[in-house]
């Protein structure tokens, strides 16, 4: 379940890299431009490791969305075409059912199983669950869309009474 709830929340936060990647460029130049105004070794020493690491959170970013889209190019047509509508074009299921002319519950199946390949994909490429939390765990705005979506996964799954066999 974590598995599908991370690879949901790198997906809707797609839309956000380009931007997030702009912003961390943004701050590599000003950083740099006022780098000629450090007063010695440490303060020096100290800018640079900061733009390592936005360099750093910029490179991670760029690879993920890489590997998004070249899972997106490896899925059957519809399975693309529904994740491409939801976390690209940001549509509700609703929409996506009415342009495909089908039923939202078959856009939730589907988005379901393009969901669960992009995360065998990512499993293949390295990125298991652990492996790719912990990859983007300096990315907090995207550990908070996981954080929500696994928050309401777990009010849900409470209000889902067990059910006995006896």
């Amino acid at each position: 379940m974590k598995e599908k709830i991370l690879m949901k929340s790198v997906l809707e936060g797609y839309h956000f890299m380009d931007k997030i990647v702009k912003k961390l460029d943004a701050n590599v130049i000003s950083k740099s431009v006022n780098s000629h105004h450090t007063q010695g070794c440490n303060e020096t020493l100290n800018l640079a490791c900061e733009v390592l690491h936005l360099s750093n959170r910029k490179h991670k970013l760029l690879e993920i969305k890489a590997l998004i889209e070249e899972c997106i190019k490896s899925l059957p047509p519809d399975s693309a075409k529904v994740l491409m509508l939801k976390y690209v074009d940001g549509f509700k299921n609703a929409d996506i059912a009415k342009m495909l002319g089908c039923g939202v519950k078959k856009v939730a199946r589907l988005l379901d199983k393009a969901i669960g390949d992009v995360t065998l994909f990512f499993y293949a490429k390295g990125f298991g669950f652990l492996n790719l939390y912990n990859y983007l765990k300096d990315e907090d705005w995207l550990i908070g869309i996981f954080d929500h979506h696994l928050k309401y996964a777990n009010r849900f799954s409470q209000k889902i009474a067990p059910v006995s066999f006896v």
